[in-house]
């Protein structure tokens, strides 16, 4: 009778352990897919179009907590950047921007810091990533894409 109940305490504690392993498993999958989302690391050979600044830039900001995805680009002289944030943050959509262009400011000085967190520039952003990373653009090309990203920014909605 010990004997049955001990087994039958044993498979419990089996199933139990297997199962809170695969779940913490699947759990650090997902957190590593919705990682990648929030941010692409654009890299270029071509020093003209070097998007290392951006790439930092991107980091920084995804360490706030109210950040969710960053798209952003740079030329020699221009930073520009826009974020996406937690639905519950959207009231607080242009304190966000002032302070994140604050800090960038500090943290990259010879640069001009464009911050949006309008979704039409986050989706141009976007594109002018993907373009990037198929090294698609010259840095003629990139200072005219970013100059019209820069003009949808001073547009009023």
């Amino acid at each position: 009778m010990l004997v049955r109940g001990f087994n039958h305490y044993f498979l419990i504690c089996v199933f139990l352990l297997f199962s809170s392993t695969v779940i913490i498993g699947c759990q650090d999958q997902n957190a590593a897919e919705g990682q990648s989302d929030a941010v692409r690391k654009v890299s270029t050979k071509d020093e003209k179009t070097d998007q290392s600044v951006a790439n930092q830039a991107k980091k920084r900001l995804l360490q706030k907590e109210e950040v969710t995805e960053v798209r952003g680009a740079n030329s020699k002289k221009d930073l520009v950047l826009a974020v996406q944030v937690e639905h519950m943050d959207r009231f607080r959509l242009k304190d966000i921007e002032k302070k994140s262009k604050e800090q960038l400011k500090k943290e990259f000085p010879g640069y001009s810091i464009e911050i949006s967190t309008d979704q039409k520039i986050f989706w141009e952003l976007d594109k002018l990533e993907k373009q990037l990373q198929h090294k698609n653009v010259s840095s003629k090309k990139l200072n005219k894409k970013l100059n019209k990203i820069k003009q949808l920014m001073k547009e009023k909605p």
